[in-house]
């Protein structure tokens, strides 16, 4: 369990190191997408669809492509598209259900 935390946090780390070496404009954007991405899950399966972001952004940077065409007009829409391919339950899913389940 302690060497699972110690290589979890080494991964965070690179991840961040690797978003700070962004352009400008794509590191903003990932910030934004990261921050608004942590208020609905948490743990290592957010981290590798971060992940996911993060390459796509990289390569996108690399090949002199605007992040605006990569994320399109809405930035939300974008974060949410990734959002639903989290291989856990999130918090907005557990309040969708039990509102669902309100009227059972």
């Amino acid at each position: 369990m302690f060497k699972k935390m110690i290589q979890e946090k080494r991964e965070y780390r690179a991840y961040k190191k690797r978003v700070n070496e962004l352009p400008e404009e794509y590191k903003k954007a990932m910030k934004a997408i990261e921050n608004y991405m942590w208020n609905f899950a948490r743990g290592a399966g957010m981290l590798e669809l971060l992940k996911k972001i993060l390459e796509m952004f990289e390569n996108s940077a690399s090949d002199g492509i605007s992040v605006r065409n990569v994320v399109g007009n809405d930035i939300a829409e974008f974060a949410d598209t990734f959002l639903a391919e989290f291989p856990e339950e999130t918090w907005i899913d557990k309040l969708r259900k039990k509102l669902r389940d309100a009227i059972k």
